[in-house]
């Protein structure tokens, strides 16, 4: 893998992590502050709406991305043309496809709303969001380009600057005007120049692509339609896990709680967008690992990142389970606050996900869509199930219950189930094992600093806030390294750490 590749993406990764989410969260706060809560509500709601219209994607990038890892690495450059142009027409084709659907769906938004929901022009607020999901897919496609080669750092400082100035103009005119027109309106604009800007980049890297293009071959677009076909049974599974709940909540409890709920989404999908955003920055380089090494170095580079995964999942988990709710509570207020019991269901929910990260990395790197083509679909109805009846008994925390009990019973065993089979070979006992002595000390973690947390701790404030911020930060790192220290993942997590930090500390000559 090319190590220099993967530091700088790593780093603009985490840059632009910490620019666009402090201005997200400052937004938040304006937001609240300037609009009534409906607007939360309708932001996510439309949100989820215009994600499912993206169904109509059917998962033809990740097949493409996929597609393009072996001639990229042999330096082909006219199968990347071939494959590019066959991705141009794709994706104006499914442009097009969501500004059709997404008129369609027009008359029947009250249908998703409980009760009257007091906002005047709805319905025109949907147009932009509309007009947001469609006009992207007209250049994503050579952004992906770029993102297929390991340069998803050259994306992300595009990003950076556009979300830095479109949260900032968002902010000012939330002040002056109080109205949400200027908030929807930058929000399209953003995407507009994000995209541009990305195919302008990408047309800069590879000028050849401006150059006529023969007709893909055979063999490699049959490989696209075939992965094509299995991602779009990925792709249901994905939309109806992540974007159901705003839905489910919104029908069946009410627009005020998809707003709170909201809130606590924010917090968890900050943390979320950056490790799955250090998970794609990577995602390349193992693919083109694939390609080039052996089984046991596959195997070995499984098992370190694997581990560094588990200790990143548990220290959020944990940071989250103790804070989550001071946080909210510092954020916008105690009137915005969930009960423990729901913060407990909402956080085992994410933890979920984000022990899945590492082996779904693997599983797109080695291209394995096809192989659980039929998992998303049974997580996708038992979800549904389960979600509405919980939502009807218990609320927003049967939403939850729902979401744990679909992936228990298909991706937490389906999926490394198929990555050891037919991709890197792994004893499937082995990755549970360690699975569950990560998990158990997870969780022992998490309910002892929660009892310190309220023993210690009587007053929220920022200060304690970040004094225990730090403090769960050392304690989990010194937990993991007392039980873990004797393991090879962690002794080369460390020794690599500490080469790290002995090469930017001392000088050589």
């Amino acid at each position: 893998m090319q190590k220099q590749k993967i530091t700088k993406n790593i780093v603009y990764s985490s840059v632009n992590y910490i620019v666009v989410y402090a201005l997200r969260f400052i937004s938040r706060i304006v937001f609240i502050n300037t609009l009534p809560i409906e607007y939360l509500g309708i932001n996510g709601l439309f949100s989820n709406i215009l994600s499912v219209l993206s169904l109509v994607e059917l998962g033809i990038g990740p097949a493409i991305i996929f597609s393009l890892y072996k001639p990229l690495a042999l330096k082909d450059t006219e199968t990347i043309k071939s494959i590019m142009r066959f991705y141009k027409k794709a994706y104006t084709c499914i442009g097009t496809i969501v500004f059709g659907l997404g008129f369609i769906l027009y008359p029947f938004l009250d249908y998703f709303i409980k009760g009257n929901h007091g906002i005047p022009e709805l319905q025109y607020f949907y147009l932009v969001y509309v007009a947001n999901a469609g006009i992207s897919y007209f250049w994503a496609y050579k952004r992906n380009l770029l993102i297929a080669d390991q340069k998803y750092y050259e994306f992300n400082i595009i990003q950076m600057y556009v979300h830095a100035a479109v949260t900032f103009c968002q902010i000012a005119l939330l002040v002056f005007t109080k109205n949400y027109w200027s908030f929807v309106l930058l929000m399209l604009a953003g995407t507009i120049f994000e995209n541009l800007l990305s195919a302008r980049q990408a047309d800069k890297e590879y000028p050849y692509l401006a150059e006529r293009a023969a007709d893909l071959v055979p063999s490699i677009k049959n490989e696209i339609i075939k992965n094509t076909k299995a991602m779009l049974a990925h792709k249901i599974g994905g939309i109806v896990f992540f974007s159901s709940s705003n839905l489910i909540i919104s029908k069946f409890v009410g627009l005020a709680a998809v707003g709170i709920y909201s809130n606590y989404c924010i917090v968890t999908n900050t943390i979320n967008y950056l490790t799955s955003k250090l998970a794609g920055t990577i995602t390349a380089s193992i693919g083109h690992m694939i390609v080039t090494d052996t089984d046991e170095q596959k195997i070995k580079i499984f098992k370190v990142t694997q581990f560094f995964a588990s200790f990143q999942s548990s220290l959020i988990t944990v940071g989250f389970y103790v804070l989550i709710n001071p946080f909210v509570e510092l954020w916008v207020g105690s009137a915005y606050l969930f009960n423990k019991a729901t913060v407990a269901a909402f956080v085992f929910s994410f933890y979920l996900t984000c022990m899945r990260k590492n082996v779904l990395m693997f599983h797109d790197a080695c291209g394995l869509f096809w192989y659980d083509r039929y998992k998303p679909l049974a997580e996708s109805v038992i979800n549904l199930i389960a979600s509405v009846y919980l939502a009807k008994e218990y609320g927003i925390v049967g939403v939850l219950y729902g979401n744990i009990i679909s992936t228990m019973l298909t991706c937490f065993w389906i999926e490394p189930y198929v990555l050891f089979r037919y991709g890197i070979k792994y004893p499937l006992t082995s990755y549970y094992k360690d699975y569950f002595e990560y998990t158990g000390l997870t969780a022992l973690t998490a309910l002892a600093l929660d009892q310190l947390y309220t023993i210690f701790i009587p007053v929220n404030n920022v200060l304690t806030f970040i004094a225990c911020m730090l403090a769960i930060i050392v304690l989990v790192a010194l937990f993991w390294s007392l039980v873990f220290y004797n393991r090879e993942e962690y002794r080369d997590i460390k020794s690599s750490i500490v080469g790290k930090l002995k090469g930017f500390f001392i000088y050589k000559k």
